[in-house]
């Protein structure tokens, strides 16, 4: 007989494995078209067994973007630690500004496409859904976007700092870093004609823009 905790980790490995089949199944088919029947074939268990895990489909949904926000939360610190914490040496120049924003943008971006390319069935459907027919789905990915706003924001200040100005709404300017980022780089995965470099370049000039013009 099995022991509880040989118990407790089977029924881990079990959820894992019905996370993995709901998340390649909104690949191939989309979030609304996940029911239990679908995953649990994809699983190889009886759809009786699914509840033993998830009440329904949308709380599986809301353990799918728990492990999106796990990742992408790893990834924001991750980008916290390669972001230099003294920007500039002098803030007076253009070209100084310049330079120092793109201290700041470029490891976000390269940061971020990479997570989003090695996550890319999870995390693509993360953003997907945050406008999807799920509630419970749309208002965990809020919050965990909400999240990532709050900890990009900690991060953006030292440019205000160096510089001795002020950022116009931070909490804006983090919001507008995450969508773009976010936008440009599921498009990207979807069309795979689209070079990573290319991308990235592309990427940098916009958040250099947004940022440039957000000082005051």
């Amino acid at each position: 007989m099995a022991s509880r905790a040989e118990l407790k980790e089977q029924k881990k490995k079990t959820s894992n494995a019905l996370i993995k089949a709901a998340i390649e199944i909104c690949e191939e088919e989309g979030y609304a078209s996940l029911s239990i029947r679908s995953v649990a074939r994809k699983t190889g268990i009886a759809p009786t067994s699914f509840y033993r895990h998830f009440r329904d489909i949308d709380e599986l949904g809301v353990a799918i973007v728990d492990q999106a926000n796990r990742v992408l939360t790893h990834c924001f610190q991750q980008i916290r630690h390669k972001i230099p914490q003294h920007c500039v040496n002098n803030p007076a120049s253009t070209e100084r500004q310049f330079q120092s924003i793109e201290s700041i943008v470029r490891p976000f971006v390269e940061t971020f496409i990479e997570c989003i390319k090695q996550n890319s069935q999870l995390l693509c459907l993360f953003f997907q859904e945050r406008t999807g027919h799920s509630e419970q789905m749309r208002k965990a990915i809020s919050e965990g976007i909400d999240n990532l706003i709050i900890i990009l924001s900690q991060d953006l200040k030292c440019i205000a700092q160096d510089f001795s100005q002020e950022i116009s709404d931070v909490s804006f300017i983090a919001e507008s870093m995450i969508a773009l980022a976010s936008y440009d780089s599921v498009a990207m995965i979807i069309d795979q004609k689209v070079e990573n470099n290319q991308m990235n370049d592309v990427l940098i000039k916009k958040l250099n823009l947004l940022l440039l013009g957000a000082l005051k």
